[in-house]
């Protein structure tokens, strides 16, 4: 049932992204790393309040970025 997925795009949308030349960008979703690194981003995560993985990773990537001067 594609009007229940959220990544759902219409066809009329495609169409209009396509002409304004918008694209979609798409990336791998699993991420391996050794069971410590997990381990200690979900401290982080509990520490920092946030809900999930996704939104510690997505803070400690603009964190980064903001000390590199590379994010304002």
């Amino acid at each position: 049932m594609s009007y229940m997925d959220r990544d759902f795009v219409t066809k009329e949308e495609r169409d209009r992204r396509k002409k304004e030349g918008v694209t979609e960008t798409k990336a791998a979703r699993t991420i391996n790393m050794p069971i410590s690194y997990w381990a200690l981003l979900d401290q982080i995560k509990s520490k920092l309040g946030k809900k999930n993985t996704n939104q510690t990773i997505m803070f400690l990537i603009i964190d980064a970025g903001q000390e590199l001067g590379l994010e304002s």
